[in-house]
């Protein structure tokens, strides 16, 4: 079961957690309904303390909510005769509810009530461990799906401060380098001399080679972009072109040596020209990052392995090898290995979870000890054995996910399960409820489904044959098979939700990369370009025309304050930052989050001063609009009339949002008093079903 939809795993969670607090109360239900012949009064009571307790769970934890479930619980125990298992649910709102002075006297009224019904000791310590565990087991799939619910909100708020984070690491490194060499370039200029072209040439050139390499590397972070351009060359010389991308992102260096291999490899195919296809293939195991390149060129092949000789010493200087020549089918292949970048250190979990996996163990445990309250004492020792291979195989398969063997680990759990079923007890029926569980976990619903069905359906005949009525055993069964697999897949559910947080934020910093890198090439590249070509003239006209030379040199001046300017744009810089560079970034930001982004007015060009100030505004509002995982749907819009400049962000994640403005302390409330101080205003909250910020500045 993947994740799908930006809602789904929340909502999959809240639907575990009533589904095993359903099946808690499940066993009772029937009971209930068979007794109303015989005592209607009795049943119907219980019916409607069950639901009563079961609509609750919809209600927010309180203590009044766990006063309402216990007095329904005791009204359908004491009174009606229901079996005291019924308070499972109760006590698992008191653990919830922290109100641990009562877990003692409710476990000792629960006690009291089924020793004044049976004479048997041990049936009194198997039903108050029921009750017990069914309360622990409700607190550790609830705890669970509220975290879950907290890793799903968090995702876009982690990215963004992922991208935040990335863009601060970016600009360290731009005014390391780049800033000193653009100050430099506009100090000479302004002085205005002749005589310091030959510096400010030198200054000009290594100032765009650095620019030129540092675009390089923050484009090496992804081949996606020299996938893109291959693709594109490909086709424009009319050659078919599949790519396939078997590689995880970020790559760090080693993408830099993929995309020159990439890139010479299909210029190769491109100049000789007799190629029909080419197909680009990436891939990544045993710590290699691998790329092909196959091409059907009969002439390309004919160039044999001579066509790549110069990247050779390149890739192997980087740990790799490059290999160039034809396959068994004919075609030409130029395959590069490189080793990837050192991945991170396996995730630990976290409390949460490390708690969930303790209660659990807990109920393993439990498990064992209810059954063999029930297993006569000449098989209490193969009966440990059994226990324990069971647990092993729980532990080993279904909640650390081993996978290998993990097929005839599930045929060997149903092996010892059915197996002893005549022997050991009226309690080994609960051995069916782990299998069921971990079969639910292990198969695709599908196929899960079935397979779950038939495995009651063969408990319960064995339970009939014992003497036991088949329906009552296939309920408890089932049981224990929604909480295995309530217990298990929440926990699945938290781990997947933070790889694909982790990955999320790997795609944002890839793209915030990938915008960096863009943005050199088209803005301070082509700056510096214009640079280097206005000195180069005027050292050419310093001797024929000096006063021409010394007008190019002013531009000279003026283009490199433009160029420190897009350079503090381009890292952040909020007073230099134009509304566009803001738009472009917010966009992006909110469409690598799965947020559909409508933007209207980005063609306008904003007074700089209210660009500045609406720049400001529109990070927050998308910042807000990442903070709620309910937002799905975003529009931004820009409108300017003669006398106003007014900026509209609106999410649909209206439920999450209201009362987002907060005081003007918060986030919100600031912009409000950043806004009048240039005479705007800004008013925020719901809209038609929708979460609108509307700020306007005067022009």
């Amino acid at each position: 079961m993947g994740i799908t939809g930006s809602d789904s795993p929340p909502r999959l969670a809240r639907g575990l957690v009533f589904a095993v607090a359903a099946a808690l109360l499940s066993v009772h239900l029937i009971k209930a309904v068979g007794r109303i012949p015989s005592d209607p009064a009795a049943g119907l009571t219980i019916i409607a303390a069950c639901l009563a307790i079961l609509a609750l769970e919809f209600q927010p934890l309180s203590w009044r909510r766990v006063v309402a479930q216990l007095a329904c619980g005791f009204v359908a125990v004491v009174p009606a005769g229901a079996s005291v298992g019924l308070l499972a649910v109760p006590v698992g709102s008191v653990f919830l509810q922290g109100l641990w002075p009562l877990v003692l006297p409710v476990l000792g009224a629960t006690a009291w009530v089924h020793a004044v019904r049976t004479d048997s000791a041990r049936d009194t310590v198997d039903m108050c461990a029921t009750v017990l565990l069914g309360g622990m087991v409700l607190y550790a799939v609830t705890t669970l799906a509220a975290f879950a619910a907290r890793v799903h909100e968090t995702r876009l708020t982690l990215a963004a401060a992922a991208v935040t984070t990335e863009r601060l690491r970016i600009a360290e490194g731009l005014d390391a380098d780049l800033s000193s060499g653009l100050t430099r370039i506009r100090d000479l200029a302004a002085k205005g001399d002749p005589d310091v072209l030959d510096g400010l040439l030198a200054d000009a050139r290594a100032t765009l080679a650095a620019t030129r390499a540092t675009a390089a590397d923050l484009r090496s972070l992804s081949l996606a972009p020299e996938s893109a351009s291959a693709r594109a060359l490909l086709q424009s010389a009319g050659i078919g072109a599949d790519v396939v991308t078997g590689h995880t992102e970020p790559l760090g260096p080693a993408g830099t040596v993929l995309a020159t291999v990439l890139r010479e490899a299909v210029t190769a195919v491109v100049r000789v020209g007799d190629a029909r296809h080419c197909q680009i293939v990436t891939g990544e195991a045993a710590g290699q990052v691998t790329l092909r390149v196959v091409s059907d060129g009969v002439r390309t092949a004919a160039l044999g392995t001579d066509v790549l000789d110069g990247l050779a010493e390149r890739v192997r200087a980087s740990g790799g090898r490059l290999a160039a020549g034809l396959e068994a089918d004919g075609r030409f292949a130029v395959e590069a290995s490189v080793p990837a970048t050192p991945s991170a250190a396996e995730p630990v979990d976290t409390p949460e979870l490390r708690r969930a996996s303790v209660l659990y163990y807990v109920l393993l445990a439990a498990f064992c000890v209810r059954t063999l309250l029930y297993v006569p004492a000449a098989l209490i020792a193969p009966a440990l054995l059994v226990l324990a291979v069971l647990c092993t195989l729980q532990v080993v398969y279904s909640v650390r996910d081993e996978k290998r063997h993990s097929e005839a680990a599930l045929v060997l759990f149903a092996a010892l399960t059915f197996a002893p079923m005549h022997a050991f007890g009226q309690n080994w029926i609960a051995s069916l409820g782990l299998l069921t569980g971990s079969l639910l976990v292990a198969l695709p619903l599908p196929l899960a489904v079935p397979v779950v069905a038939a495995a009651l359906g063969v408990g319960g005949l064995l339970a009939a044959a014992d003497g036991t009525s088949a329906l009552l055993a296939m309920l408890n069964a089932l049981v224990t098979c929604l909480i295995v697999y309530g217990m298990l897949r929440l926990a699945r559910l938290v781990r997947e939700l933070q790889q694909a947080n982790d990955g999320l934020a790997r795609a944002a910093v890839v793209g915030e990369r990938l915008r960096a890198a863009r943005d050199l090439h088209d803005l301070l590249g082509h700056g510096l370009a214009a640079i280097l070509l206005k000195a180069e003239l005027a050292r050419r006209l310093r001797s024929t025309d000096p006063a021409r030379c010394l007008a190019e040199i002013r531009d000279v001046e003026r283009l490199a304050a433009q160029g420190e300017s897009e350079l503090r744009a381009l890292t952040g810089g909020s007073r230099e930052l134009s509304f566009g560079d803001e738009l472009a970034s917010a966009s992006a930001v909110l469409a690598a989050a799965d947020v559909v982004v409508e933007v209207d007015g980005d063609e306008l060009s904003l007074p700089p001063d209210a660009g500045a100030v609406l720049g400001v505004v529109l990070r927050e509002a998308v910042t807000n609009v990442l903070r709620h995982s309910t937002a799905r749907h975003a529009r931004i819009a820009v409108t300017m009339t003669e006398s106003a400049v007014r900026l509209e962000v609106e999410n649909d994640g209206v439920a999450a949002d209201v009362g987002s403005a907060g005081s003007p302390g918060s986030g919100v409330g600031g912009l409000t008093l950043r806004l009048a101080e240039y005479g705007g205003t800004l008013t925020a909250g719901p809209d038609d079903g929708w979460y609108l910020l509307h700020a306007e500045l005067p022009r």
